[in-house]
């Protein structure tokens, strides 16, 4: 119990803001440590995707384990998204980043813009006429029109979401807490795959499909937000042939050329058969369930030992 709390305080507080390149190059080498100290090796590639503005981002991939020879791929998205206020819904397996969640995000610059317009207008600008540029009015005016330039240009990418407990440090902590119980033989048949993109483009998930021809192969898991609710949802695309006994499946699907994959989540189903992240990219998503997050684990635990070959080679 006191390592799973240790994890929830190092990826839910310390490192679960995870929006900038910065944030999330702090994130990678923390979590690569604890990896390696628990048997895996861990790969950190980086891609940079050309932009309409000719500018390039930079989107972070984690590797753990040996693809190529692993049976079972685990994966999830560690990038956190936008502020929205609890405003707007967010659905697990979705895409994530639309231009009304980016609205909402700078809703609050938008406004300080506008405030900042009719002080200077109405108040500030009439003083400076009458008092001229070197008074109280004049330096309020500097100031004022300084912060919201400052305002602007950190914030020009929305506003990010401070608080990321269940979306998706849950599913994070989840897969170290699943590590954890891995023998040295289920260590080299599971690897993991942490993903950057899934709050924008997932073009992580590109990242993962072109990391060798193998990949098309493999057997993948895919999780988002795993503490979101006492129950597991399962779900998979037509094209899976994955089958687990007694589990019933949902029809659901990614946005990915990856064949031969499932999708687990938790929460509840709501009438138009999404699942609904309850407190998603708010500041309400502030609380994980040490219960939850060892029953899910347990439960992941029993699904990855039946997706691989139990035979006895070292």
């Amino acid at each position: 119990m006191k390592i799973l709390k240790d994890l929830v305080l190092r990826y839910c507080v310390i490192f679960g803001k995870r929006f900038s390149a910065k944030q999330k190059i702090a994130f990678l080498r923390v979590i690569s440590k604890e990896l390696i100290q628990l048997g895996y090796m861990v790969d950190a590639k980086l891609a940079k995707l050309k932009l309409a503005t000719r500018r390039y981002e930079n989107y972070y991939n984690a590797y753990i384990g040996d693809l190529n020879k692993a049976e079972l791929i685990i994966c999830t998205y560690y990038d956190t998204g936008v502020n929205n206020f609890n405003i707007q819904k967010k659905y697990a397996f979705s895409p994530q980043f639309s231009k009304l969640s980016y609205f909402i995000s700078i809703a609050p610059i938008i406004i300080l813009f506008i405030a900042s317009l009719i002080l200077n207008y109405f108040v500030l600008i009439p003083d400076i006429r009458t008092q001229g540029f070197f008074s109280v009015s004049g330096v309020g005016s500097i100031i004022s029109t300084v912060l919201l330039f400052f305002f602007v240009f950190k914030f020009k990418s929305g506003i990010p979401n401070q608080k990321n407990f269940v979306c998706n440090s849950s599913s994070i902590i989840t897969i170290i807490n699943l590590i954890n119980k891995l023998n040295k033989k289920e260590k080299k048949k599971i690897a993991f795959v942490l993903y950057d993109g899934g709050n924008s483009n997932q073009y992580g998930l590109k990242m993962l499909e072109s990391y060798s021809n193998q990949m098309k192969d493999k057997k993948f898991i895919f999780i988002d937000s795993i503490g979101n609710g006492n129950e597991l949802i399962f779900l998979k695309p037509q094209q899976s042939n994955l089958q687990l006994e007694d589990i019933t499946f949902y029809s659901g699907k990614m946005e990915t050329q990856i064949p031969n994959y499932i999708m687990i989540t938790s929460g509840d189903i709501d009438e138009n058969g999404k699942i609904v992240i309850k407190n998603a990219h708010s500041a309400k998503d502030n609380y994980l369930s040490d219960k939850v997050i060892n029953k899910h684990t347990q439960s992941l635990l029993e699904i990855s030992r039946s997706l691989i070959s139990t035979n006895n080679d070292k």
